[in-house]
Formats: structure tokens, C-alpha cells, sequence
């Protein structure tokens, strides 16, 4: 079967070739880290591997791609990171054939890449790439495919990169199937704001093989290779249950051991594949100098020379000091980094508390949702963003303008402008009109929204916004009844917290 079989399937129920985004598609997503590693394909054409795998997310490191039709020029033109790229580079290669796959006769596209982790050193740069290249694809044709969908879609360019359609923590799914119908990454709903990831960076150059080639070398003469599929079933299910366990430990011997494991079976292929440099072993022994010391810190490395260092939040400052280069990464910062205030049932504070945690115990606190309104021909519009798809909750779903949460010592109205510029690009004098408290737990993550809404009104003219693609991917205006209609008529499109601010606005209003 080819790729494109398995494209015209997926994209067999939606107007591909016939609706086009004048004004381009743009997506973001995350970078990833194996931590019981991919490594092995039984299908080549379609990138399906021979065992499942798991991986975390590396924050805020990624790839943020625009794409639009490009009518000017005969041939595709690639920017990255603000530099023009040659089409005959290995880079463009590869991009213009994936595109080829979904482009109508005689369109070039105009491609803006903005990343901020190394190409080709070994830090998934290919993961980040065709998960956001895919999802920018699917706003521009307006597929309004489905994560799975996505995740497939991604994976046929590079295999890793179906998990970085996720956040967090990341299974993808061997599967079965000769077509790879049943492979795909699945989004797991373990949540530890303490974990820590550090990206030790020994060599930003490209690697002397890269990972497709060295996959298959290894399948292909490494006399390893079969205790290493064995090994790979039971560290998978090992890994789970440190995470359900939040064992540190145990998690960080598995993904460390892991690692190990793969570089010792590229070693024994012919020719042996060797990622590691002088400076790699140098920083492993360190790494297990600490750990003897009591220091719970552990690493992993992909196909590369660099390490990824795994630690929690306690230890952060110790191995910053032993690793002053390091950089490191939140997985779960979007969720962890901000203080909000927490309130009793007549919305009285009695106290503040990390975000995260709140919303997994359920705690009440105060939040806000900013409505921005206009007047046409005496009937108000409402405008709605739709949520980026890496938002931890409620991703790809209809909401209000913006939401959010004031922070200790910040007035409601102060944050909710914070927060409308943040996510929307403009700031309006707003005025609170009213308030309603919900509770709700979401399906899949272990969060809970148990909060005091104050929702406030602003009015705008304003057609085009420049909002933040990693919080909203898509914006529209709408009457305010149509709008109560449709959530009646369509709820799932909508976030669960909607029906009541609109309602409070067609009581207030």
C-alpha cells in the first residue's frame, strides 16, 4: 500500500480541492523525546514500526509552520527561521515531496518554518515538523480532521512525528494492519508538573546517518535486533506503570536503560552505528556520578550524540549547577508556571495555589471569560475563538473570545486584558456583567474545572486578528442567538463552559 492510498482514505469525506484559506494555515506543536524508544520499521513506504512506543513532549521547544498557495512562483518556496531555503537542499527535498501528496495540479505553496530546536542533531526536529506541517495542511484546506486522523497524516513523514500532534505524555500505537489504519499516537492522560527535562546539546550538527537509515541497517544485520522488539513490549509496560504510579525511579531506570539498549544494538549492526561522542560518554559518567551521590537524575538519548537528562523539580537547581548549559524544559509548564486565586463558595479569597495542581484537586478558584461583541444591523455578533489543538483540555473546541485566571494581587479586569491581548492580539475596555460558578471533569486528563466565572464584555469592529497559535488557531464572528442555537444543536463542538456565559450574556444583554 502507498501513502497516497492511505491519504485519498483519510481525506475521502472532506472538501479537499475545493475550499482553499486565502489566508494560509499555520500550526504549532511540540518536539518529543522517546522515552521507550521507536526504533525499527516493518513497513517502510508507510513508516510502521515494529514495536509501540511512549514519549514525553519538550514543552515550549517545537516547530511553528504557515503555509499558504502560492501563485506567483513555479516552484515552492521554503523560509526557515527567517532564511531562505535552496529547493535543492535535503531539507526542501523532503518537504516538497510530502506536499506532493496533497497538492492540486500546478499549486506551489509558500512554507515559513520557525523551530527552535537543532535540525537533524538528533532532538526530533522532523517529529515537531510534519505534526505542525500536517495540522497547518488541515487548516488550510479546512479538512477539520480528527487528532487520530492527524496523527497518521503526520506519521507517513516522519514516523515519530504522531506523537508530537499530542502534548505530554504520548503512546504510539504499533498496530496491526498492512494499511496502518491502527497506527497511531494516543495522548495519555498522566500528569507530573514536577518532571524536568533537560536538553544537553554536545553537537548541533547533523548526524552522520540519519535515523531512517540507521533503522534499517540495524532491522537488517544487528544479530540484537529480536531481543530488542522483546525488551521493548516490556519496558512500554513497565514505563506505565511508574507513570501511574508517579515512581521516579523506576521511571527514570526504564527510559534510561532503554536508551541503552537501542545504541547497544545499533553497535552491533555491520557496519556498527555509533551516535555517541567523547563529550556523550563524559556526560554520562556524570550523570551517574550524581546519581551516586543521591541525586535522582537520570537520561536518554535518541539517535545523536546529545542526552536528554531526566530530574524533578527539587533537584533542579543541583543539576543546574553540575550542568550549567543545560536547558531546561517544562513539559507541563503552560499548566504549572502561574499561581492562581483560590476562593470559597461567595467567591471570598482565601488563598493562591499552583494552576495545575487546582484544577487535578478540584479546588475552587476564580477564572474569568472575556466576550467581545459587535453591533450589525441592530443584532449583536459574538466573537469565538477556536482552541488550539495543544491546549491540555478542550483542544480544537469553540469558545468565547478569550479565559483565563487573574493571578494573586491582579484585578479582573487587569488580567482579563492581560490575557485578551495574550491570546488575541487587542485590548478593549471590558466591563463585567455578571458571574456563575461550574464544575466540570474532563474525559481522557486528570483535570477538573471547578471555578467562579466572571464574565465580562467588550466591543470591537475589528475583522483580523493577530492571535497566539499556540492558544487559539482559529477565530470567527457569529449572532449571539444562531450561536445559542447551535450549542443546542451541536454541543460537542463547544467548550463545556460556553452555554453558561452565553446564556448569562442573553439574560444581561
Amino acid at each position: 500500500m502507498q501513502k497516497v492510498d492511505v491519504i485519498e482514505h483519510i481525506l475521502r469525506h472532506t472538501n479537499h480541492g475545493q475550499f482553499v484559506n486565502t489566508a494560509g494555515g499555520s500550526a504549532w506543536a511540540p518536539s518529543n523525546v522517546a522515552l521507550c524508544k521507536y526504533w525499527g520499521k516493518r513497513d517502510l513506504e508507510l513508516n510502521l514500526p515494529v514495536t509501540s512506543s511512549l514519549s514525553i513532549s519538550l514543552g515550549n521547544k517545537g516547530a511553528f509552520i504557515k503555509i499558504k498557495q502560492d501563485q506567483d512562483n513555479d516552484a515552492d518556496k521554503y523560509i526557515v527561521n527567517g532564511e531562505l531555503i535552496g529547493s535543492k537542499t535535503k531539507f526542501a527535498k523532503r518537504l516538497g515531496k510530502f506536499l506532493d501528496l496533497f497538492r492540486p495540479h500546478g499549486v506551489h505553496y509558500h512554507i515559513e518554518v520557525d523551530t527552535n530546536v537543532p535540525i537533524a542533531a538528533g532532538f526530533a526536529s522532523s517529529a515537531c515538523g510534519f505534526a505542525s506541517l500536517v495540522q497547518a495542511l488541515n487548516n488550510l484546506y479546512d479538512w477539520r480532521l480528527n487528532k487520530q486522523d492527524l496523527s497518521i497524516l503526520a506519521r507517513l513523514g516522519s514516523g515519530s512525528a504522531c506523537r508530537s500532534v499530542y502534548e505530554g505524555f504520548v503512546e504510539w500505537q504499533k498496530g496491526d494492519d498492512y494499511n496502518g489504519m491502527d497506527s497511531y499516537g494516543v495522548k495519555l492522560g498522566y500528569i507530573w508538573p514536577e518532571l524536568r527535562i533537560g536538553m544537553l546539546t554536545i553537537s548541533a550538527g547533523e548526524k552522520p546517518i540519519s535515523s531512517t537509515d540507521a533503522m534499517q541497517l540495524t532491522v537488517t544485520t544487528s544479530p540484537l535486533y529480536d531481543g530488542w522488539i522483546n525488551r521493548t513490549t516490556h519496558d512500554l509496560d513497565t514505563l506505565k506503570l511508574a507513570l501511574e504510579r508517579k515512581d521516579f525511579i523506576l521511571f527514570g531506570e526504564v527510559a534510561e536503560n532503554n536508551a541503552m539498549a537501542m545504541h547497544e544494538v545499533m553497535g552491533a549492526s555491520e557496519p556498527p552505528i555509533i551516535y555517541y561522542l567523547p563529550k556523550t560518554i563524559e556526560m554520562i559518567a556524570k550523570v551517574r556520578s550524581m546519581r551516586s551521590q543521591g541525586i535522582p537524575l537520570f537520561f536518554t538519548q535518541d539517535a545523536g550524540p546529545n542526552l536528554q537528562l531526566l530530574f524533578l523539580a527539587e533537584h533542579e537547581a543541583e543539576v543546574l549547577q553540575a550542568f550549567p548549559d543545560l536547558e531546561v524544559v517544562l513539559p507541563f509548564a503552560d499548566s504549572n508556571s502561574e499561581k492562581i486565586i483560590l476562593v470559597d463558595e461567595n467567591d471570598v479569597e482565601i488563598g493562591s495555589g499552583e494552576k495545575l495542581a487546582a484544577h487535578v484537586q478540584g479546588k475552587l478558584h476564580r477564572a474569568f471569560s472575556v466576550v467581545i461583541l459587535r453591533d450589525r444591523e441592530g443584532r449583536l455578533e459574538v466573537l469565538l475563538q477556536q482552541r488550539s489543538t495543544v491546549k491540555y483540555h478542550s483542544a480544537n473546541l469553540w469558545s468565547n473570545t478569550c479565559c483565563g485566571h487573574p493571578r494573586p494581587g491582579e484585578d479582573i479586569i487587569t488580567a482579563a486584558n492581560r490575557r485578551l491581548r495574550e491570546e488575541m492580539g487587542f485590548g478593549v475596555e471590558l466591563k463585567e456583567v455578571g458571574k456563575f460558578h461550574y464544575r466540570s471533569k474532563f474525559l481522557g486528563v486528570d483535570l477538573i474545572e471547578n471555578e467562579i466565572d466572571h464574565v465580562l464584555v467588550g466591543f470591537s469592529d475589528l475583522d483580523d486578528f493577530l492571535f497566539n497559535p499556540s492558544e487559539v488557531q482559529s477565530f470567527c464572528w457569529i449572532d449571539l442567538e444562531d450561536l445559542q442555537q447551535d450549542i443546542k444543536s451541536s454541543p460537542q463542538k463547544y467548550t463545556v463552559w460556553l452555554p453558561q456565559v452565553v446564556d448569562l450574556l442573553l439574560q444581561e444583554m
